[in-house]
């Protein structure tokens, strides 16, 4: 379709197309000025996810501004929710009502009968409260008792104070790519766009902390409790330990099994060095007394010193074992008593060496050795060997009992790791969980800090209504108004599959185009365009058609034929005669014309084959289906040629294509635009 053919086309239907523009537009304008003045406000919270300081800043971490897009959005619809919606309405509800219970109101006088209609619904459902929190809770009740009562009727409705499909016209979003959230809501009443967005914010903050709180208090909890469960565990296991060793009167195992160790290897050092020095003195001894001739004397000594051996014997079993017994460690009361033992036996050795004196009557031995010396040196190896033989004993009684300490603390050891060890498994888990608590007490404090919601533009009342949208309503509405019956009138003029135009008709039916003829209207002369001029012209060009086809010829038969009943054969025979006979005398018996009945709907005869010109005439208005291309095509062999086509009802402006410029009447505006397109 060129650009002439659609101004064409919008042309030839604008009393329509401004007729519907007109009705849109007018009743949007009506039904816009029944409509309330608006009022707006807005509020700023800044939510701190990247401005603000926490416990973490410090850390120097990098901002994670995927977690940050996350945590607002989910800031967002927190505050788009339904369920922030229904708490925002119930508690709209309750302050509007009870204001009017008590002969206040803070809205416009024009707003008097929607507040009527919020009390009246409270009056017929029988809510009473002394206080807005009471009627919030009662109307709360009501709301969600069941469905079918006002209450829940209006807080679910479009009401324009507090329906929540009202409430949900509130914009919340994010300011730019700052980590502010601003929320603009607008209404029939500056106070209630005021308060509405003042309760939004409470209601907001309220439920964020509570939804921080609660996701922080379980996992804190947990811990809590796991802490707490590992504590009891980890004293239970060290009470255990702790009667353990008082029962066993442990204080520090290991130092005491290695003193023990160490005591017990320097006794068994002591123990050899008394077994040699026993084993010296009783080698002496024997050697000694095999040098002494006289046996008498011998035995007469060993008989006066007996008593002071046995004394001796007894004051070094009990100097070895104080000796044995203080550990290196002697206290004065130790050394005292030492010293008289050793006193004593000092003293006992003095008194047997004088008992020795005279015992012997000879002053040398068989060898010549002096006897007071070799009574001295027995005398000093029965005290030595005495004093190992009471030593050994002593360490024996010793060894006796390290052998039953080892076999006491032995099985002590692996008990005494074993408790250990639970308690060090106690102590980890109790020190793991502890230090999980702990963090989780520093996120939820982190993130309370965090995500502390702050207003920076508390909502104001506004003083002034919003712009009225109207004026631009209107122009819209008549702007679709003419541009979708438009767009429908093109739409349907390029899917029009009808034959229409020349070109149209030539395509679908494969036939050369010999004339057409327009579509006239039931009153011609009150039209704008000059039928009569405009089918002088066509039919001008079609005698001329008919003239060349008939090679000059004489007398030429030409045979109407049409696929469809109605196409127009008998008129366009009646307007040839009188054309030919008013503009074409001459021509006038050169043709004649012959009309065969619709090819579809009657048979054909051989007589039809006389006819020198065929001519199929056809209806621009119509489509052409398959039926028509096959009586056509069997049309063409019964006559054995091609006819010509002739396009009946043609539209004028299509007319132009042609016959030229329509003989029609325009204005000097009409003239100068068919000017300038032309």
């Amino acid at each position: 379709m060129t650009f002439v053919q659609l101004v064409r086309l919008l042309v030839r239907f604008a009393p329509y197309l401004l007729g519907s523009a007109l009705f849109l537009s007018i009743t949007v304008a009506y039904f816009s000025l029944q409509n309330k003045k608006e009022y707006k406000s807005h509020t700023l919270l800044n939510t701190g996810l990247i401005s603000g300081y926490n416990i973490e800043s410090s850390k120097g971490n990098r901002i994670d501004y995927a977690y940050t897009n996350n945590e607002i959005d989910n800031l967002i619809n927190l505050a788009t929710s339904l369920e922030t919606n229904r708490e925002l309405s119930t508690r709209l509800f309750a302050e509007l009502v009870f204001e009017a219970k008590n002969g206040k109101s803070s809205l416009m006088k024009d707003n008097d009968g929607e507040l009527a209609s919020l009390l009246e619904s409270v009056m017929e459902a029988g809510i009473q409260g002394n206080s807005p929190e009471q009627l919030y809770q009662a109307i709360q009740a009501a709301r969600d008792g069941d469905k079918e009562n006002e209450i829940y009727k209006l807080t679910y409705s479009k009401n324009p104070l507090i329906g929540v499909e009202q409430l949900e016209t509130m914009k919340v979003f994010r300011e730019g790519s700052s980590d502010m959230i601003r929320m603009e809501y607008t209404s029939i009443d500056p106070f209630l766009s005021k308060r509405t967005l003042e309760l939004l914010t409470e209601i907001f903050i309220s439920k964020q902390k509570s939804i921080k709180q609660g996701q922080s208090d379980t996992v804190i909890e947990f811990f809590e409790e796991a802490t707490q469960k590992t504590l009891d565990r980890l004293k239970n296991a060290e009470d255990e330990l702790l009667s353990f060793r008082v029962k066993n009167q442990i204080i520090n195992y290991y130092e005491q099994t290695r003193f023990i160790a160490g005591n017990k290897e320097e006794l068994d050092k002591k123990y050899q060095e008394q077994l040699q020095i026993q084993a010296g003195a009783q080698s002496s001894l024997a050697r000694m007394e095999n040098e002494i001739a006289d046996k008498q004397t011998l035995a007469k000594l060993q008989n006066q010193i007996s008593k002071s051996q046995d004394q001796i014997a007894e004051y070094n079993f009990a100097l070895t074992e104080l000796s044995l017994l203080d550990g290196g460690q002697e206290d004065y009361q130790t050394l005292v008593l030492k010293d008289e033992l050793e006193q004593k036996i000092n003293s006992l050795k003095a008194e047997m060496l004088d008992n020795t004196t005279g015992v012997v009557d000879h002053n040398h031995t068989t060898d010549g050795v002096p006897t007071s010396n070799i009574l001295t040196q027995w005398l000093n190896s029965v005290i030595t060997y005495e004093e190992a033989t009471a030593q050994i004993q002593v360490i024996q009684n010793r060894m006796k009992e390290y052998d039953r300490i080892y076999d006491r603390f032995a099985p002590l050891g692996s008990t005494l790791r074993r408790l250990e060890s639970e308690i060090d498994v106690a102590e980890r888990e109790y020190l793991e969980n502890l230090h999980s608590y702990n963090q989780a007490r520093l996120h939820k404090y982190n993130m309370m800090m965090s995500t502390n919601l702050k207003v920076i533009d508390f909502p104001y009342y506004p003083a002034q209504p919003e712009k009225s949208k109207a004026a631009m309503m209107v122009i819209l509405s008549f702007l679709i108004g003419l541009v979708l019956p438009a767009s429908g009138l093109v739409a349907m003029e390029i899917l029009d599959g009808s034959l229409k135009t020349p070109k149209n008709a030539v395509e679908q039916t494969g036939l050369k185009l010999a004339g057409i003829l327009p579509q006239f209207p039931k009153n011609p002369v009150k039209h704008p365009v000059d039928f009569d001029q405009l089918s002088k012209q066509a039919l001008n060009l079609f005698v001329q058609e008919l003239r060349i086809l008939a090679q000059g010829r004489e007398q030429v038969r030409v045979t109407l034929a049409s696929i469809q009943l109605g196409e127009g054969k008998s008129n366009l025979i009646d307007a040839l005669k009188r054309h030919l006979s008013e503009y074409f005398p001459q021509c006038q018996n050169q043709f004649e014309f012959n009309e065969i009945p619709s090819l579809l709907h009657h048979p054909f005869h051989l007589e039809v084959e006389e006819g020198e010109i065929f001519l199929l005439v056809a209806r621009a208005d119509r489509k052409w289906t398959e039926a028509d291309q096959h009586a056509l095509k069997v049309f063409r062999k019964f006559i054995g040629k091609k006819p010509i086509l002739f396009l009946n009802r043609v539209r004028t402006d299509i007319m132009e294509e042609i016959t030229g410029e329509v003989p029609r009447k325009r204005s000097w505006l009409r003239s100068k635009v068919k000017s300038l397109l032309s």
